[in-house]
């Protein structure tokens, strides 16, 4: 297997000047992609990089969409992002036929810092989310107004809601005779009710003229690198995707300050959550490009956070019947889920959540 792994990545690092390869690692941390820390040698010297082979099914006009937005964001002085690097044909892809259907690899590089943190539970300190939300903000920014190539094939949230009420049917009816078919039964008519309440919540006029832009649509701390207490890199840009940037930031406070604990599993800490929008906000004040969430976009934001919270059970329940997967593991996702939406749909909770994003106003 290792042999085979060592002719595959040789054979892709063909495509580039950036040397020979001297070893690899696979990286275990990914859910969709198969991911290399690989190190190369050019001229006697040793250099490191991230290999990406990207899930099955990727379109060449995502790949476009990501890698643009990260030229972007190198463009723009966003020292945070890794860099993709072009083939000597001037592409920032390789393309190979596998199975009887495209498959895609990049390489970028390697960026510095510890991998601290995971999507789950991943219990930041207040200095880590203060700096996760200037960095975000400072995301935000970079690429406002800005118009990528290609397309995600994913559509915008409000539009995407309909399609997760249609899926959490369709996995219902799949059924694996597991424990997690078992729940997504038992809570799929709560679920497909918060869909249809989010929707309502959405569809008012103050939530249809909100600012649409460049989402990096998986902010997390699992995406986040550190040193020292500050982050050193943001990766991962294969998710987004345009949208409204209260949705980005809504995603952003389910995966850092939902909590994954017995006893506390999917409630908020609210106190993080209102460091981190504060945070979000001054970065934004006074700049010419992007303003900071105007009143309307904090009226959106706890409904968003709603629809954040199905867009990640959205995920669980079409990647668990759609690839082999441990069911118990996903059951925890699912569970998670399935607690976060009790949390927001209890009154107290949610006119407290309400209150702290109310504190951000400007």
């Amino acid at each position: 297997m290792k042999a085979d792994v060592t002719s595959e990545l040789r054979e892709i690092l063909g495509c580039y000047d950036i040397g020979e390869l001297v070893d690899w690692e696979r990286n275990e941390r990914g859910y969709v992609n198969t991911s290399y820390a690989i190190e190369t040698v050019v001229n006697g010297g040793k250099h490191k990089y991230f290999l990406r082979k990207y899930k099955r099914g990727i379109r060449e006009q995502e790949l476009r969409f990501e890698h643009s937005v990260i030229n972007h964001l190198a463009e723009q002085g966003f020292e945070l992002v890794a860099r993709v690097f072009k083939t000597r044909d001037g592409e920032t892809y390789v393309r190979r036929w596998e199975n009887k259907e495209d498959v895609f690899y990049a390489v970028f590089d390697f960026l510095p810092g510890e991998d601290r943190y995971t999507w789950i539970n991943p219990a930041c300190s207040d200095g880590e989310v203060e700096k996760a939300a200037v960095v975000l903000a400072r995301f935000h920014n970079a690429v406002m107004g800005f118009a990528p190539a290609g397309e995600r094939d994913e559509p915008r949230i409000i539009e995407l809601l309909p399609i997760i009420g249609e899926n959490v049917a369709k996995g219902a009816a799949k059924i694996k005779q597991t424990a997690f078919d078992a729940c997504l039964l038992e809570h799929q008519q709560s679920i497909q009710k918060n869909v249809a309440g989010t929707l309502r919540a959405l569809g008012v006029a103050e939530c249809k003229e909100v600012v649409h832009l460049v989402n990096h649509c998986d902010y997390h701390p699992g995406n986040l690198k550190f040193r020292n207490g500050d982050i050193t890199g943001l990766f991962d840009f294969d998710w987004s995707k345009i949208d409204a940037r209260c949705f980005d930031v809504a995603l952003a406070m389910l995966y850092f300050f939902a909590d994954w604990g017995e006893g506390r599993d999917g409630a908020f800490d609210l106190d993080q959550a209102a460091l981190f929008l504060k945070a979000y906000q001054r970065t934004l004040e006074g700049g010419p490009e992007l303003a900071p969430m105007s009143d309307a976009e904090l009226e959106c934001l706890p409904h968003m956070i709603n629809a954040s919270n199905l867009y990640v059970l959205n995920w669980t329940i079409e990647d668990f019947y759609a690839r082999e997967v441990d069911p118990e593991e996903y059951l925890i996702y699912l569970r998670h889920g399935v607690q976060v939406m009790r949390w927001l749909g209890d009154e107290g909770n949610w006119a407290a959540l309400k209150r702290t994003i109310a504190s951000a106003k400007m």
